[in-house]
Formats: C-alpha cells, structure tokens, sequence
C-alpha cells in the first residue's frame, strides 16, 4: 500500500504571491534585454571583440557603473553601464535619466488628465514599485515646455474653411490671492476638413489688442484666407478680426444670440418664444429661414419689441451659415467646437483641486491638453 502524506504543505500560490513572482520575472527579462542591448550597443561602437587586437578599433571598452532605472514594470536595480575610455553613451536611456521616456509619458498623461501629482506617484508605486514624488511629477509635465515653444512657431496653411474665435478665464494665484486669467483660442477647420487649435494666448481682458496680436500670429505662421469665422458677439475681437482680416464673412454663434433675445423676454414666455427662435436657424435654406424670421418678427415687434430689436442687430451674422454647404451647418452655427475645448481643459485642471500657480503653468496646462485630444473632421464636398 502506497502511503499518504496528509502534511505535505501546498504548492499553490495566493493571488498576491503570483502576481509579485509574474512581476518580477518580467522584470528579470526586462533587466536581460537591457543588458544584451547595452552589450550589442558597445560591441558596434568598438567595432572589435572583446580582447582582440584590430585595425578597425575604435575605442576600448573600460570596465562598468551600474545605475537603478524606473520602467513600467518595475525598478530595475544596480543595472550594469558599460563604459569605454573615449566614452560610450547608450541611446536606451539620457545619461542621468533615472526613468524611461515610457514611463516619464505615462505620468505626464495622468496629470493632464487631472490626477493630483500626489495620486500619479501613488499609481505609479502600484505599477512599478517606486514612488514618484508630487514635485518629480510636477518636473516631468513641464518637459512638455519646449514641445509648446516650437507648436507655438509651427507654420500654418495659408486657407481655412472656418475659424472658431473665444476666450475664456482661469484661477492664477497672483500675491497669494485667486485672480481671474482670460485665455483667447482660435480653432481651425482645414480645406480637407481636419480641425485643430490654431492659436491661444493670455488675454489681458480680451481687449481688442491682444485679440489684435493673436490674429496677427497666425497671419505671419502664414494664415490668409479664413471663408468663415464664427465668434460670439464680442465687439474687441469683432474688430480685431475685421483689421487683420479685411471683410471677413462672420457667423454670430446662434446659441448666444438666442439667450440674448429671451433676455428680454418674461421668464414665464420663454419656453415658447424658445421654440420658435430656434426654428429659424433649422430651416432647409436661406430662403425659407428669411420667411420664418419675418414671421418671428411681425408676431413679436409689438410684444417684446426690445427682444426683436436685439434680434434684428445681427440678422445676416446669424444666418450666414445657409451660405455655405449644408453638411456643416450644424458644426458652423454655433461656437460650441471651441467652447468644447475650453471645457475640457477646465474639467482637467479642476480635478486638480488648486489654481495655477502662475499664467506659464495655466498655459502648458491647456497645450498638453490640446496635444492629447483627437478632434473628428468633417466631410468637405469635392470641387
């Protein structure tokens, strides 16, 4: 008879127990293939065999350093560095770079994302056993700077079918207090139909000079033709546009215009004259649009004849958008493509509970975001 052994302990790992052994075997192939590359590395930079006497030498190896290195699976410790006497320089990694690119990428995204600096480090212990710390975190999104400095030079198309034209405000700490900051953006819709953020800049106010200065950049990047500009009813930036860009076509934002108009009318109306002043912006043409708006206009002139003033003011603005193909129409009547992106921004920056500590900080903010969004183009009929 075969004995049994009712005390033999069991082999089975715990849950937690097999993922430590998984990570720190893909850790040990990851420390394998940095080594083997390292070696292959200096091998062709010698361009000899270890010890060999050859005519095509061109260094001599001279010993190694080890350095510890973060990678999204983990710290990989005491790596061995070959050195050479003229000096070897490995293209896996900067020479006091302590983490991969891949790694430095990931913390970046958190934190535009909206993930505290301090929430990053704790996610990023999780992944890979070490804890970055709230100012390392706050080091590497600002990497980001000189990737702004030259999107903020990149060259522009010369024609765009539309330009979407805004401002918005964030909280900047100015002497210790909270202030109110504008920022100013133009979002652009390509000839092919591919849209992306032309522009931003600090507004100062959004006064009409730095409107002037906004626009003015994206004429010399090289920006000519805009067929239309859609804005709401800012007069500073109706004027800067009509300056740097003579007789352009603009599309009052019929959104705006209508919460103008039921500013004038009785709460306990509104709902109803809503009604109808959105019809006449979802007409089938120009035409029909133009009867519907007369219609409005003679059944209200003598009720709320403040509310059809106001409407009159900007008649051809709003209804510049039957000019152009139908197709868009429900993209260009209204500015919601660039107040979209503001919002983003902002439901970014405010998961990180504070205000920016300065107008540089509050504008990497809105380039990384701008950076990591992927906007939908829109069809463009053929010629």
């Amino acid at each position: 008879m075969t004995p049994t052994n009712e005390n033999t302990p069991s082999a089975q790992l715990s849950q937690a127990e097999f993922q430590e052994l998984l990570h720190e075997k893909i850790r040990a192939a990851v420390r394998l293939t940095l080594v083997t590359i390292l070696e292959e590395e200096v091998s062709a930079l010698v361009d000899a065999p270890r010890y060999a006497r050859s005519a095509q030498r061109r260094d001599r190896r001279n010993g190694y350093y080890t350095r510890n290195l973060g990678t999204t699976v983990g710290e990989i410790e005491d790596l061995p560095v070959p050195r050479t006497r003229k000096g070897f320089r490995s293209q896996l990694f900067a020479r006091y770079q302590r983490r991969q690119a891949a790694l430095d990428g990931a913390i970046s995204e958190m934190f535009v994302y909206g993930v505290s600096t301090t929430r990053v480090g704790e996610v990023v212990e999780t992944l890979t056993g070490t804890k970055p710390s709230p100012s390392t975190v706050s080091r590497v999104f600002h990497t980001l700077e000189e990737e702004f400095q030259a999107w903020k030079a990149r060259p522009l198309q010369s024609h765009y079918l539309y330009a979407f034209a805004d401002g918005t405000y964030f909280t900047i700490i100015y002497n210790g207090e909270g202030c109110k900051m504008p920022i100013i953006a133009v979002v652009g819709i390509s000839a092919s139909g591919e849209r992306e953020v032309l522009a931003f800049s600090v507004g100062e106010r959004e006064s009409q000079p730095a409107w002037e200065a906004l626009l003015g950049d994206l004429k010399r990047r090289g920006v000519e033709q805009v067929d239309l500009w859609i804005s709401d009813g800012h007069q500073a930036m109706l004027n800067a546009i009509e300056l740097q860009f003579p007789r352009p076509v603009r599309q009052r934002c019929v959104k705006h215009k209508i919460e103008n108009v039921l500013g004038y009318i009785p709460l306990h109306q509104q709902a109803q004259v809503e009604a109808e002043l959105k019809g006449l912006f979802y007409q089938d043409s120009r035409q029909e649009a133009d009867e519907a708006w007369a219609a409005f206009c003679a059944k209200y002139e003598k009720v709320y004849p403040t509310a059809v003033e106001c409407l009159n003011r900007d008649r051809e603005a709003c209804l510049a958008f039957y000019a152009f193909p139908k197709g868009h129409w429900k993209t260009i009547r209204t500015n919601n493509v660039i107040e979209r992106l503001f919002n983003e921004v902002k439901r970014r920056s405010h998961k990180m509970a504070a205000a920016f500590r300065n107008e540089d900080s509050c504008l990497l903010m809105f380039f990384a975001v701008v950076r990591s969004l992927r906007f939908n183009r829109i069809a463009v009929p053929a010629k």
